[in-house]
């Protein structure tokens, strides 16, 4: 193998360089040691969809086209995204066709499953239900059904934290076994793995971290959680090293890092005070009538996992069903106005608002000769937003679309992306006030993401020190070089000349092809039961929220 890249889902600096120090996570100490290591860019806003798009196409999601996990029809209707959604395509693919052999093991957004020269098992999201989720054929034999690959998310759900903790090391073990397994089977000339319970652990158990954090706690079972599930990488990657050849570059990646998160703020009643969204009245309790219907189908539906009888419960139901469950559960668009509505919230992950266009939704109320005002208008305001109690501004920037993303799909993204300041994040939803202590189902969530994450590499075409400015965008035309293969001029990154060896630059020069570009993303989509499962689980996860 002459490649080895090995990603950390949120890998965060802060919490690695301190472990590093005090001999804790030796095999990255190693490769920071040897080689060259800095901090690695994400993109806007820094979240795992389009992030992990951009690593793998090195361009922006103006090209690719993934900006969250799902994305608005016309109807308002969300549909969650998965690899055909992709317009570019990925670094593996070039490879492939450069007759470089890849092995890719749980990297993120890849399902369905690419045809590669090697093997693939897709990683999240991926549906439970399906069983098409490695290449070739034998594999998905071999590493077993999905809901085994990843973690069980009704342990959190029900706040028994410990078990859940526990689950994520597992998970994490069982991944170093597998694809050690698959490794020894294969032969590739490059291999990638990504971790992702390092984005788990961070966003619930960084209070028992951060010292800082306002709700830190120092004699919890949990104090050392996210130390302990890093410490669990790191061994996994020792026993990685330990079978590759010694002249493989290995790489170490994040697709963002990780801070602490303290307050949510309740975006949609700011939008209806401003004026710019309508909502139906609430029930005398304070709850609109969906809200009510929610609840009892949120209970409904932790009742339903923690007995283990989601499999016979589905068999009698309908999908579309299900599907209604879903969309009412946590769905907080359920209550809006839409003939009466300027401007929407999307999702906590994407952290950005959507204008009503008359020509992008079934019932906008903005024409496109007065979008540049309301945005504007949006923007000005929204930099002006300030702590009711406090009186401290809480937002830091309101990007346009056109300001932040560049290519053929800048008009399928949302319009204002909204940077809040440190430790909050956005949220949709009723609330009785603006901000409230930061929680996700009824339980703490107590980290977030940051834009800076890891990069770290080692080997014989790596020179050793430090490096800044690399961006996740350089990471796909860095690994086309590193193989030989041709870059796409496409790609909106580049080739990252000051992390490499002199002598290989001397030997090897960048070549370009124009072969690759805008490439057709109508490839397979979600059955009913796939996407009511799968965007089920990104509610529990309160991705959707």
């Amino acid at each position: 193998m002459d490649t080895l890249v090995i990603g950390l889902d949120g890998g965060e600096w802060e919490v690695i360089a301190p472990l590093i120090e005090r001999g804790e996570l030796p095999h990255l100490a190693r490769i920071k040691a040897e080689g060259v290591s800095g901090p690695l860019q994400s993109i806007t806003p820094p979240v795992s969809p389009p992030a992990w798009n951009s690593i793998q196409t090195g361009t922006n999601p103006g090209k690719h086209g993934i900006y969250d996990f799902s994305t608005f029809d016309e109807d308002y209707s969300r549909r969650s995204v998965n690899s055909a959604d992709r317009s570019v395509e990925p670094f593996w693919t070039v490879m492939n066709d450069e007759g470089v052999k890849t092995g890719l093991f749980k990297v993120p957004f890849t399902y369905p499953p690419d045809d590669v020269d090697g093997f693939m098992v897709t990683g999240f999201p991926t549906p439970n239900i399906v069983d098409d989720h490695a290449t070739p054929a034998p594999v998905a034999d071999r590493v077993g059904p999905v809901e085994d690959l990843f973690e069980d998310w009704s342990l959190q759900q029900a706040g028994d934290y410990e078990a859940f903790l526990e689950d994520l090391i597992q998970v994490a073990e069982r991944q170093t076994d597998l694809f050690l397994e698959l490794l020894q089977d294969y032969e590739t000339d490059f291999s990638m793995t990504v971790y992702d319970g390092s984005d788990r652990v961070q966003h619930f158990f960084w209070k028992y971290f951060d010292e800082s954090h306002p709700r830190y706690t120092s004699d919890s079972p949990l104090t050392g959680a996210i130390e302990e599930y890093y410490r669990t990488v790191d061994r996994g990657i020792g026993r990685i090293l330990d079978i590759i050849n010694d002249d493989c570059d290995v790489i170490v990646i994040s697709d963002h890092g990780f801070g602490p998160l303290s307050s949510d703020i309740y975006v949609d009643e700011w939008l209806v005070d401003e004026g710019f969204l309508s909502r139906r009245s609430e029930l005398s309790g304070g709850k609109a009538v969906d809200d009510v219907l929610a609840t009892t189908l949120k209970a409904g539906w932790r009742a339903v996992k923690h007995a283990d009888l989601d499999t016979a419960v589905r068999s009698l139901l309908p999908a579309s069903w299900f599907q209604r469950g879903k969309n009412l559960q946590d769905d907080s668009h359920r209550d809006i106005i839409w003939d009466e509505t300027q401007v929407f919230f999307g999702t906590l992950s994407g952290q950005a608002l959507f204008v009503n266009l008359e020509e992008g939704f079934n019932r906008g109320t903005v024409p496109q000769n007065q979008y540049d005002e309301v945005v504007s208008e949006v923007r000005r305001s929204l930099l002006s937003l300030q702590h009711p109690e406090t009186g401290k501004e809480l937002v830091e920037e309101v990007i346009r679309s056109d300001e932040a993303f560049d290519g053929w799909r800048v008009e399928q993204a949302p319009d204002l992306i909204v940077r809040t300041v440190p430790d909050h994040t956005l949220k949709g939803g009723r609330s009785d006030t603006l901000v409230q202590p930061s929680a996700q189902n009824d339980h703490d969530r107590s980290g977030d993401h940051r834009t800076n994450g890891i990069f770290l590499a080692a080997g014989p075409s790596f020179s050793s020190g430090s490096i800044e400015g690399a961006s996740v965008l350089d990471i796909a035309p860095t690994l086309l070089y590193l193989q030989g293969s041709p870059i796409p001029q496409s790609i909106d990154g580049s080739v990252l000349t000051e992390a490499l060896d002199n002598d290989l630059l001397d030997k090897r020069e960048i070549r370009t092809t124009a072969q690759y570009g805008q490439s057709d993303n109508s490839g397979r989509q979600w059955s009913d039961d796939e996407e009511a499962e799968l965007e089920k689980r990104l509610s529990d996860m309160g991705y959707l929220d």
